[in-house]
């Protein structure tokens, strides 16, 4: 009984070992344009939901704060977005971007209410793991 399971534990480890061999994390910061009226936390909180995303957060940044003041209707922010992928990094950004504004049922995804635009920048693209 005690070789089966650790038969099995091995199994398992060398699996994880593969698994973290082929996917990787990445780091991405986009400048995101939100509805005023809408709850940026709330729209920051739905980006979760896509479909390799692992953390987003929003970022401070004085020369936006000083931007949003003077508009009227929307807000612009920066949000870093940490996701996981086996496939070109580059390919997944512009998936995570057209997840955050449009909607495609084929696809599977749905617009986040609250975000209008959001910008991928990708010199700060980097792969964290």
């Amino acid at each position: 009984m005690t070789s089966l399971i650790k038969i099995l534990l091995e199994r398992d480890f060398q699996r994880k070992e593969s698994i973290k061999k082929t996917y990787h994390t990445y780091s991405c910061y986009f400048l995101v344009k939100f509805k005023k009226k809408i709850n940026r936390i709330q729209a920051v909180e739905r980006v979760r939901g896509i479909k390799t995303v692992t953390i987003v957060d929003l970022r401070g940044d004085e020369k936006l704060e000083k931007i949003n003041r003077t508009l009227v209707d929307y807000e612009y922010s920066s949000v870093e977005v940490k996701f996981v992928t086996n496939k070109n990094p580059k390919d997944q950004v512009e998936f995570i971007k057209k997840a955050m504004v449009t909607s495609d049922k084929n696809m599977g995804i749905d617009n986040i209410v609250g975000i209008v635009a959001a910008s991928p920048r990708l010199e700060t693209l980097k792969q964290i793991d």
